[in-house]
């Protein structure tokens, strides 16, 4: 556990060397400053994140794979990556040290958030299950995205295709559910049955999940929707370095 936690204060305290770091930071507050704005900073709005908390995943789609597209992509180029496999460390040690380090960075990200809370706790008189409810969604719903964007710089040297693969795959998950609703509820095949359609995309897209807990709704079925996505991609990225390992 040492060896993780090693790896997971590495890579948190170099994403703070990083410009790309301030960009994301930046960008992250910017977008959120906006949604802010829009659905809550105005005469007569009401004292809640919910629509900030639902549409945050519109933004965060884009910001996420550009903060972990070189954690394992520089580690390729820079050929750190054999001496980390001649070490100690385990590949499951690996991963699971920068997926906590990319993590604690995004909750870095969510903490400069707090300040739209304060507004909130002295114009309004916001929930506070609700607001903690919706804090426990935006960090879940970073973890599955943090986990993606790890997943996808481990597959290439390259940054920018990891970043753009991932932010692909995150923009599907962000946006399937509302098309899913506009297409055809199943197919048939040669008459004989059908497959539903409608239902399994919905349920994989991020939306409905995000937001139940953006109105205060903790449901262990989208607990289960996040742990269970987040869990998927770090296992895959550990057996994508596995394999890697013995080419």
């Amino acid at each position: 556990m040492s060896r993780t936690l090693t790896i997971a204060r590495r890579e948190f305290t170099s994403l703070f060397y990083l410009p790309v770091a301030y960009l994301v930071l930046f960008l992250f507050l910017l977008y959120m400053g906006i949604l802010f704005g829009m659905f809550i900073f105005y005469p007569g709005a009401p004292s809640e994140l919910r629509g900030v908390i639902d549409f945050s995943r519109f933004g965060l789609f884009i910001i996420v794979p550009l903060m972990t597209m070189s954690f394992f992509a520089d580690e390729y180029s820079s050929g750190r990556i054999e001496m980390l496999r001649t070490s100690p460390i385990t590949e499951f040690q690996l991963v699971l040290g920068k997926f906590i380090g990319a993590s604690l960075f995004y909750l870095v990200l969510v903490a400069s958030t707090l300040i739209y809370v304060g507004l909130l706790a002295i114009y309004g008189h916001p929930d506070w299950l609700q607001t903690a409810a919706s804090y426990l969604g935006l960090i879940l719903m970073g973890c599955m995205f943090v986990s993606i964007g790890l997943f996808f710089s481990a597959c290439t040297q390259n940054q920018f295709v990891a970043a753009t693969a991932s932010i692909l795959t995150l923009g599907v998950f962000s946006i399937i559910s509302e098309l899913s609703t506009r297409l055809w509820g199943e197919i048939s095949i040669f008459n004989w049955f059908s497959i539903p359609l409608r239902a399994p995309l919905y349920y994989l897209g991020v939306g409905p999940h995000i937001a139940d807990f953006s109105k205060g709704v903790v449901d262990t079925s989208h607990l289960a929707y996040f742990l269970v996505f987040t869990g998927l991609f770090l296992f895959l990225t550990y057996l994508l370095l596995e394999s890697k390992k013995w080419r």
